[in-house]
């Protein structure tokens, strides 16, 4: 371990976050650093999790000050390489995060209005939960995924799948406007989404088995780029916040998704609210688990908070 790294920013920044707008703003930002005479090093990710790889190498090299330039898909690449290494070890760290994706739903966790170059300069941390889901691979085998953000199975993972699939002029709309693509990904899950049967235990207790349209467990408030529950989320509680939708029609699922935009969807009467630490999930194995904006695997799965488990500097 080189403990001159200790103190030292490294950046794992991804050029094609935000359908290729990072690059842009990359390069802006690393001048503005080194017109600073600011001391980093970084590493553009060339593939799917590079991310992850490029953060296990610097945990090895003894970097304690890691920075992701990207989207929330970045972000979670970057934590599946940090949360290997066991919470004593992420407790160490120093995690920044430079929003320059599509949909950067963990800046909202923090709306101080700072500038990446504020971020950058703060000394000042905050320690956060993150979370980890043990699910099933598409071939049945056993696989774990940490989580900063949320995850979903059902129309909502149903959504983003699509969302993160989009071509053509879907794509090109998705650089413009991502409440645009993100309501377009909705509204084509909707035409072929069935809803399925779940058994839970929450805490260790079992809640009966219905049939349900989609549930989320969340440490961030938001999701897809600006939809929400209308729900404060507490960052160190040791808690997740899960909201389950019963089954629904698909007209009624359309009726919905006005009011995940003004965060009023717990006004109706088929969604339901509550927090836990731990929350088992079995159902049909068919649906996917999506984490931070991407496909996890799929159930049956087990969700765990790992309390105050990463340092974030604010």
């Amino acid at each position: 371990m080189d403990h001159s790294n200790s103190k030292h920013t490294f950046i794992i920044c991804n050029p094609t976050a935000g359908e290729g707008l990072a690059a842009k703003r990359w390069l802006k930002f690393k001048e503005k650093l080194e017109t600073g005479k600011h001391k980093f090093s970084y590493k553009l990710t060339e593939s799917p999790d590079h991310a992850t790889e490029i953060a296990k190498d610097l945990i090895r090299d003894g970097y304690k000050r890691i920075a992701v330039f990207g989207g929330d898909g970045t972000l979670n690449e970057t934590l599946q390489g940090l949360a290997q290494f066991g919470e004593q070890v992420t407790r160490e760290l120093e995690l920044l995060y430079f929003p320059a994706g599509s949909s950067c739903d963990f800046a909202r966790k923090f709306p101080d209005g700072h500038s990446m170059l504020d971020r950058f300069l703060s000394t000042e941390t905050l320690t956060i939960d993150i979370c980890r889901v043990d699910c099933k691979t598409n071939n049945g085998e056993d696989t774990s995924r940490f989580f900063i953000n949320n995850s979903s199975i059902g129309i909502i993972s149903a959504a983003n799948d699509k969302y993160n699939n989009v071509t053509g002029f879907s794509k090109f709309m998705k650089r413009v406007s991502v409440d645009f693509a993100a309501i377009m990904a909705g509204i084509s899950a909707i035409r072929e989404f069935q809803p399925y049967d779940c058994n839970l235990k929450v805490d260790g207790k079992s809640r009966h088995g219905q049939q349900m349209s989609n549930i989320t467990m969340f440490k961030t408030s938001y999701f897809g780029g600006g939809m929400n529950y209308g729900i404060d989320c507490i960052q160190d509680s040791g808690e997740m916040d899960v909201v389950l939708v019963d089954s629904l029609s698909r007209l009624k699922l359309l009726a919905t998704m006005p009011a995940l935009y003004t965060g009023t969807a717990l006004n109706n009467e088929a969604a339901h609210h509550w927090t836990c630490s731990n929350l088992e999930i079995k159902s049909n194995p068919d649906v996917c688990i999506e984490t931070d904006g991407e496909i996890a695997g799929y159930p049956p799965a087990t969700y765990t908070v790992l309390k105050k488990a990463i340092r974030v500097v604010v």
